[in-house]
């Protein structure tokens, strides 16, 4: 008995499974789906490197697609949904004649009959940043300042001549900031040849400036010499048992011990210390807090992290800690290189003010101090307190 239900149940499967066995058809997405008309009523308006086109949309369409080619050979496709009557184009590196095509393109991935327009962009952000170059010695090297309206992503690169005649990368500064500067450093006082040339994210690149500058001498500070002053009207008060203030030249960032002071000690807030000689100061760089990582609320451009300072300089401090002895250097504010909005730091920024340090320039003409007093005027975050990694120094002591 038991035998031949066994049976049954194996002649029920095999019926099913050669049932199952006959020729499948893929069906298309939609019977009844066809090409859509082409956009009709198409109107260009010409935009810095690219242009933004208005078109009336057919029926039975599920997006428009603009093809068109910045270079030879380099073509670029960009969508805009059925809810949109305008796309943008982008990419172009001159205001020659272009053409691009429009394509509706059904649910079912048909493209209508393209409609073919011509246009001439506008002068393209990595030729009008390109002439808004400027250069300028500047000490231990030399300084490229640019004008970015459009705020275009660009990379700018700054070269150096070698002693075999060739140009070789001196730095290379990734921004979108409206307007700002790129320095190389680390070159003698004497005449010498230097290039600066712009990529933009579709890798066109710009012309080639070369020019001569002669940077002048400047020399880093001896970190060894540096020490503290604490004068009776310093508001520093340390905030856990550690190294302190020596922290800020122990010549470890990017992580290791911080310079934090006390919550609740309040702002503004000065510190005072020694540079162990008198010294005619060109820069400076400020090493943000690592903190938790990129995003972090206690890291750089957040939290204690010092957003507007002051320097001052003195040769001989009062000894009661009022300000009567002490020159104002110069007023300085905490900058974003990505000008993002608070809460957001990019790999740029945190490469720029954690790894590479945020850079200060110093007043040219600066006369030379010894002391150096620190006002912390306002931080990144809603604290009453600030935190610095590192602070290192470069000047003229001759």
């Amino acid at each position: 008995m038991m035998n031949a239900i066994r049976k049954y149940i194996m002649g029920g499967m095999l019926l099913l499974f050669f049932l199952g066995c006959k020729e499948s058809k893929v069906e298309p997405f939609d019977k009844d789906d066809a090409a859509p008309g082409p956009v009709s009523n198409v109107s260009v308006k010409s935009l810095p490197g690219g242009a933004s086109i208005t078109y009336t949309r057919p029926e039975n369409m599920l997006y428009v697609k603009a093809v068109y080619a910045i270079r030879p050979g380099e073509q670029r496709e960009v969508k805009a949904t059925y809810y949109k009557n305008v796309i943008t184009i982008d990419g172009f590196a001159d205001t020659n004649e272009h053409e691009v095509s429009l394509y509706a393109v059904s649910r079912g991935e048909n493209a209508s009959a393209p409609v073919v327009i011509k246009f001439k962009p506008l002068t393209p952000p990595i030729v009008s940043i390109f002439e808004s170059l400027k250069y300028e010695s500047i000490f231990g090297g030399v300084r490229v300042l640019f004008s970015n309206t459009s705020e275009a992503d660009i990379v700018i690169n700054l070269l150096k001549q070698d002693d075999l005649g060739g140009f070789v990368p001196a730095e290379t500064f990734y921004t979108k900031r409206k307007e700002g500067s790129v320095n190389a450093r680390g070159f003698q006082p004497a005449r010498q040849k230097f290039a600066v040339y712009l990529r933009d994210r579709w890798s066109n690149y710009s012309d080639t400036l070369y020019f001569e500058a002669t940077p002048l001498l400047e020399q880093l500070l001896d970190k060894t010499r540096f020490k503290e002053l604490r004068l009776p009207t310093d508001t520093y008060v340390q905030h856990i048992n550690g190294p302190g203030m020596a922290s800020l030249w122990d010549n470890t960032w990017n992580g290791g011990t911080v310079f934090h002071t006390k919550p609740g000690t309040g702002l503004p807030q000065w510190f005072t210390f020694d540079l162990g000689e008198s010294v005619a100061l060109s820069r400076f760089k400020m090493y943000h807090r690592l903190g938790a990582g990129q995003q972090s609320s206690d890291g750089a451009y957040a939290g204690g992290d010092p957003r507007s300072f002051e320097l001052y300089g003195s040769n001989a401090p009062n000894a009661n800690g009022t300000w009567d002895s002490w020159e104002l250097i110069g007023e300085f504010e905490s900058i974003k290189p990505s000008g993002s909005p608070a809460g957001t730091v990019t790999s740029e920024d945190f490469q720029f003010a954690v790894v590479n340090g945020e850079e200060f320039d110093v007043p040219v003409g600066t006369p030379k101090y010894r002391y150096i007093r620190w006002k912390t005027k306002r931080v990144w975050g809603l604290l009453d307190h600030i935190y610095l990694n590192e602070l290192t120094f470069w000047g003229n002591k001759q």
